[in-house]
């Protein structure tokens, strides 16, 4: 942690400090800002307060005195719970403008961690509690070039076994062999654990037809047959196992037979040029030093496939943040479920992946890839951009 430099953009927004709490290590966004370790146990509330100017303060219960010991500032502690609200009132300057971790009717979620009686206890001195957004972002939402590093290296180890996984499905249609869609998620998994790669608790996710229509289908729960002349899309997601790794996510379409349906391939043409005009307004936008914001991505797709009469089937936003979680706590390309005004940044790494489910006729489509705006303002796609739906031999 960077003590003066987290004062010099709270400065820059107006606040007057900076105040993270957590309780039994709800706030994980609280600990790597800080740098204290996550996965030791917290069994008392503790708050930590970054004036704009001064000295931290530290407040802490008498049971756990140490759980700020490597952060610098005053300390105080408490026993019970009126001695906490005394510390916290002595703390925080009445009249003050502070930032938490907390998000105006909850419109981003990923970064409102405190509770509502927290809230209402800080309002209860005279402060007022402005959201934290922009410095969650810009101190734990960007992912700067030693990390992006690992999203690299696990690009191309990603692509392989995606790639594999359609030639497994042709294989075995080939033979006759009877395929689940979790076969193959299962089979992706265990490819990932071999090169290295963590995907977490969810395998990933394979669909057909009908199942595509569905963009968070989880083939562990209910999983069909995969035939020919099936539509498959296959959203998969890792990153390296060590610390500090960045996810790649990414999603392919494939056709299980050489002859690709005339209204699948209608739809794709749609998707994948809604995806790329997101990709080259953001590329026209830090060329011509303007700013852009996560909603106005989202507008670009949105707009383009309700041109084309599929609006209503454009279901969920048409990006997210990448980070150390799948879904990060930068901006999102969001102006559907929420409004995310934050503004893209140098150093944010999301995705792009508009999609089209028409459950009425079986087709889901979805093209998603990542993009990444380095130190220089440079927008760039991270790994290949696929151009058309692979024809799987079988």
């Amino acid at each position: 942690m960077d003590l003066l430099d987290i004062q010099k953009s709270i400065r820059e927004l107006n606040f007057d400090g900076w105040l993270f709490y957590d309780f039994a290590n709800r706030d994980l966004i609280s600990y790597r800002i800080l740098g204290l370790d996550e996965h030791k146990h917290t069994s008392r509330r503790w708050f930590y307060f970054i004036p704009a100017i001064g000295n931290p303060h530290k407040i802490l219960s008498k049971v756990e005195p140490k759980k700020l010991l490597d952060l610098p500032g005053d300390e105080h502690y408490y026993l019970n719970w009126e001695e906490l609200h005394a510390l916290l009132k002595a703390t925080l300057p009445k009249g003050s403008k502070i930032a938490m971790n907390y998000s105006p009717n909850n419109n981003i979620p990923y970064i409102s961690t405190i509770d509502l009686g927290t809230g209402e206890l800080i309002r209860s001195f005279g402060v007022e509690i402005v959201s934290s957004m922009d410095l969650i972002q810009e101190y734990e939402g960007l992912v700067k070039e030693d990390a992006f590093q690992t999203h690299m290296e696990a690009m191309p180890l990603m692509h392989e076994i995606t790639i594999g996984a359609f030639e497994e499905i042709g294989r075995r249609l080939k033979l006759n062999e009877s395929l689940t869609e979790y076969d193959i998620s299962l089979w992706m998994k265990s490819q990932m654990d071999k090169r290295g790669l963590d995907c977490m608790e969810s395998p990933p996710q394979v669909s057909v037809n009908e199942h595509a229509t569905d963009p968070h289908f989880d083939p562990a729960i209910t999983s069909v047959n995969i035939k020919k002349g099936d539509i498959i899309l296959i959203d998969s997601w890792a990153k390296l196992k060590k610390p500090g790794s960045i996810f790649y996510d990414f999603t392919m379409m494939a056709y299980a037979g050489t002859k690709i349906p005339q209204r699948f391939q209608e739809i794709w043409e749609i998707v994948k040029e809604a995806r790329d005009r997101v990709i080259t307004f953001e590329m026209e936008k830090f060329k011509e030093g303007k700013e852009c914001f996560g909603w106005e991505l989202d507008k670009i797709a949105r707009d383009f496939i309700t041109e084309k009469g599929f609006g209503q089937y454009f279901v969920h936003r048409t990006g997210h943040s990448i980070g150390q979680e799948v879904h990060g706590n930068a901006v999102h390309l969001d102006g559907l479920e929420t409004k995310d005004e934050r503004r893209i940044v140098p150093y944010i790494l999301h995705s792009v992946e508009p999609g089209i489910y028409l459950p009425d006729e079986g087709i889901g489509v979805r093209s998603e890839v990542d993009v990444y705006v380095d130190g220089n303002g440079i927008v760039k796609v991270t790994g290949p951009i696929q151009e058309e739906i692979f024809k799987i031999e079988c």
